[in-house]
C-alpha cells in the first residue's frame, strides 16, 4: 500500500513513452526486474507465477494512487503471495473452461473413432466419423481461439477491478467489468496495444541487446499493470486519487 503523492492526473490518455520508461527511472530497477525474471523461471513450477501476478497486484494499486516510483520492492512475500494466488485463480476460472471443454470433446471423439475402427464391419462408419470429427476439431480450434481472444481483451479489466476493490467476486461481476471498459474505452485499448508492443520490444531486445528473455518478458508485465494502474488512475469510480478510496 502506497502512501505517496496522489496528484490529480495532468492527462486524460496515458503517455505512450512513460509506459517504457517507467520502470527504469526507478533507482533499483536492474535489482527489481532481475528478482522477477527469477520469479518467471519459476513460474514452470506455477509457484513462481503466483508471486509474478502478486508483484503486478502491487504495482497497479502504487500507479493508480499516482505513486511516482510505482514500482514495489521485493518484499512481503507472503503478502505478495496471497494477493498472487488470488489473481492467479480468477484467471484459470475464467480461462480453464474455454481449455478444458474442447479437450474433453477431442478425446470423446478420439474413443469413438477408435472404437469403429477396430470394428472391419464398421470402416465405412469410421471415416465418416473421422471427416466429422476433422471438422469438428477444426471448428473448436477456431471458437477456441475466438474465446481466448475475447478472454484476452476482457480479463485485465475484471483483474483490475479485483485489484481496487480487493474482493475476488469483483472479477466476475460482468456488467460492471464491461462498464469498466466502456468507460475508459480509449485508455483501456491503449493499455492492451502497450503490452502487445513491450512484448514484441522484449523479443527483439533479447536478439539485438541478448538481455535475457525472462527479465525481459517480466518487463512487459510490469508495463501490463502500469497501464492498468494508469487506466483506474483516470477513472471516475475506481480511482483512489479521484473518489479518495484507500489505494
Amino acid at each position: 500500500m502506497s502512501s505517496g503523492p496522489r496528484p490529480t492526473p495532468a492527462r486524460d490518455t496515458i503517455d505512450f513513452a512513460t509506459a517504457f520508461r517507467f520502470a527504469f527511472e526507478d533507482p533499483d530497477w536492474i535489482k527489481k526486474i532481475l528478482i522477477g525474471g527469477a520469479f518467471m523461471l519459476l513460474s514452470m513450477f506455477l509457484v513462481g507465477a503466483v508471486f509474478v501476478a502478486g508483484y503486478g497486484v502491487r504495482l497497479i494499486r502504487r500507479t493508480a494512487a499516482g505513486d511516482p516510483r510505482p514500482l514495489p520492492e521485493w518484499e512481503d512475500l507472503g503478502g505478495m503471495f496471497g494477493d498472487g494466488l488470488r489473481a492467479l485463480a480468477i484467471y484459470f476460472v475464467y480461462v480453464l473452461p474455454v481449455v478444458v471443454v474442447p479437450m474433453a470433446f477431442a478425446a470423446v471423439v478420439a474413443m469413438a473413432g477408435a472404437g469403429l475402427s477396430g470394428a472391419s464391419s464398421a470402416r465405412g462408419a469410421s471415416e465418416a466419423v473421422n471427416a466429422l470429427a476433422a471438422v469438428g476439431f477444426m471448428g473448436l480450434y477456431a471458437l477456441t481461439a475466438v474465446l481466448m481472444l475475447v478472454l484476452s481483451l476482457y480479463v485485465p479489466a475484471a483483474l483490475a477491478r479485483f485489484v481496487m476493490l480487493d474482493r475476488v467476486s469483483a472479477a466476475f461481476e460482468v456488467r460492471e467489468n464491461l462498464a469498466f471498459i466502456r468507460r475508459n474505452l480509449g485508455n483501456y485499448a491503449m493499455t492492451l496495444l502497450l503490452y502487445l508492443v513491450a512484448s514484441f520490444a522484449a523479443q527483439v531486445g533479447i536478439i539485438l541487446c541478448c538481455v535475457g528473455f525472462l527479465p525481459a518478458a517480466f518487463w512487459a508485465v510490469c508495463v501490463l499493470c502500469w497501464s492498468l494502474g494508469e487506466v483506474v488512475r483516470r477513472d471516475a469510480t475506481l480511482s483512489p486519487v479521484r473518489t479518495g478510496m484507500p489505494a
